[in-house]
């Protein structure tokens, strides 16, 4: 497995990473190793979705390494008795086809960030004439919603509010990489890394984060233990039908 670093060098390209967040988020103070904040989580596993013959993360492998890059970003596991957390993260991950999901929406697209949207249905408009202006952004998402990526979400709601039957969602990060070269297992690891500094922070547009340097690194999931980073408190609370509706745009 670790020649595929080599073999496929040249296929992997940058990663978007988009987070959208509610009103009730964007007054949340900055999160960082200095002002961390603290969390429960719940792992999800594949449940984006899954191609026969695909090679897949282990769920509690590559959970526990999500936990590792969030603590770098100041964002740590509530340990019982000593800290009350603020935060419910669910991670989920999986492979994304464009027949069945708007891989668009989920790379962060905005018509308004967009030179070339048409503003009218069914008519071309002057707009079509400048698709080579887009910003490299919008020309990336537009170029990887045609094809399968793979995806990684993670959705911040307020804890207070985690079990009641309006959970109030903060933000919501996604992580999209094309799937062509690369395993599910081998790609998320890889993801997480370079989207770690994005995850949680508004930004006024989807953000390219080159996958190079955590590529350079080998990540590797053998060598990591689980240590409970995330844990699944809320089974059957209802939260999870919660954490696929859209926020609101920054």
């Amino acid at each position: 497995m670790g020649s595929e670093f080599v073999l496929f060098r040249n296929t992997w390209g940058d990663v978007l990473v988009a987070t959208d967040t509610t009103l009730a988020g964007r007054d949340l103070p900055e999160v960082s190793k200095e002002r961390p904040v603290y969390y429960k989580g719940l792992s999800l596993g594949s449940r984006l979705g899954t191609v026969p013959g695909d090679l897949e993360p282990p769920i509690k492998e590559l959970s526990t390494f999500a936990g590792q890059i969030l603590a770098k970003e100041g964002y740590l596991p509530a340990q019982p008795g000593k800290q009350e957390p603020d935060l419910l993260l669910i991670l989920q991950w999986g492979h994304l086809d464009p027949r069945y999901v708007d891989i668009a929406w989920f790379l962060g697209y905005r018509p308004e960030l967009d030179v070339a949207a048409s503003h009218q249905i069914g008519f071309i408009g002057a707009e079509a004439f400048l698709s080579n202006f887009r910003s490299p952004e919008v020309e990336m998402i537009m170029n990887d919603a045609r094809h399968p990526v793979y995806g990684i979400m993670i959705t911040a709601f307020d804890f207070k509010t985690a079990r009641t039957s309006k959970p109030t969602i903060l933000w919501q990060t996604r992580i999209g990489l094309p799937t062509h070269g690369k395993s599910m297992a081998r790609a998320m690891p890889v993801m997480l890394t370079a989207a770690g500094p994005m995850i949680g922070r508004p930004s006024a547009k989807p953000t390219l984060r080159d996958t190079e340097p955590a590529r350079t690194g080998k990540v590797n999931l053998g060598d990591i233990k689980f240590i409970d980073s995330f844990e699944d408190p809320y089974r059957g609370s209802g939260v999870g039908s919660k954490m696929k509706e859209r926020p609101g745009s920054p």
